[in-house]
């Protein structure tokens, strides 16, 4: 593990495939250490942000029912979730993609495959 007690951060995974979400927190969790919760759609993924107060949320953008765009949203308008970063991790990357992520209040877009030198990036700007 790469990270001590101190830097321990709440880091949250939204998608709705279960295996990506899955690979994606063990990569926290197992590599770096943090503690991690995962969400598997709109609904779930708003409600256990509000509890667990993550730090960090990478949020998968083409989901069903709610996309991850209008997840943003609804996040940015809690105050617990405030200082909250939100990380879009998608297949989408063309330029329309990175401004409609700008434009929900995401503070960050990776292209999937996410890996693991741009997850020592966002870890990175935590700090």
């Amino acid at each position: 593990m790469n990270a001590n007690i101190a830097d321990t951060k709440r880091v949250m995974v939204v998608d709705d495939s279960v295996n990506a979400a899955q690979v994606m927190g063990w990569m926290f969790e197992l590599i770096h250490g943090h503690e991690v919760q995962l969400a598997h759609d709109g609904a779930s993924s708003i409600a256990i942000a509000m509890k667990f107060r993550p730090h960090l949320i990478m949020l998968d953008i083409g989901m069903p029912g709610m996309t991850g765009y209008e997840i943003c949203r609804a996040m940015r308008q809690e105050p617990v979730l405030k200082d909250t970063i939100i990380v879009a991790q998608t297949g989408w990357g063309e330029k329309k993609h990175r401004q409609r992520t700008k434009e929900a209040g995401f503070d960050n877009h990776l292209v999937k495959p996410v890996t693991l030198e741009d997850i020592q990036e966002i870890l990175a700007s935590l700090n």
